[in-house]
């Protein structure tokens, strides 16, 4: 519980992150084999950039990458504040 406190908007934020991507994923469930189609576009970066070329990929990135990257600060975060005060 205190986590979430502490990450109040980053968890606010995530979750509203996950609920449009899910949206789109299942906006896109006729069309699940994009990838395996030969387009091999990543959405949105695609040729097309059509909703039918969401598939699990983007969805695991899209979920992924934003934990990583709050991970890496999180972890991170504190010894580049100290390293910025030092040169002060």
């Amino acid at each position: 519980m205190k986590f979430v406190k502490e990450n109040k908007w980053s968890s606010v934020s995530y979750l509203v992150w996950t609920f449009l991507h899910l949206i789109l994923f299942l906006a896109s469930a006729g069309e699940r084999t994009a990838i395996y189609r030969g387009n091999g576009g990543f959405w949105p970066f695609n040729r097309k950039s059509d909703i039918d070329a969401y598939d699990f990929l983007e969805l695991f990135v899209y979920m992924v990458l934003p934990i990583l990257v709050f991970v890496i600060i999180k972890l991170v975060g504190e010894d580049i504040k100290k390293a910025f005060d030092k040169k002060k």
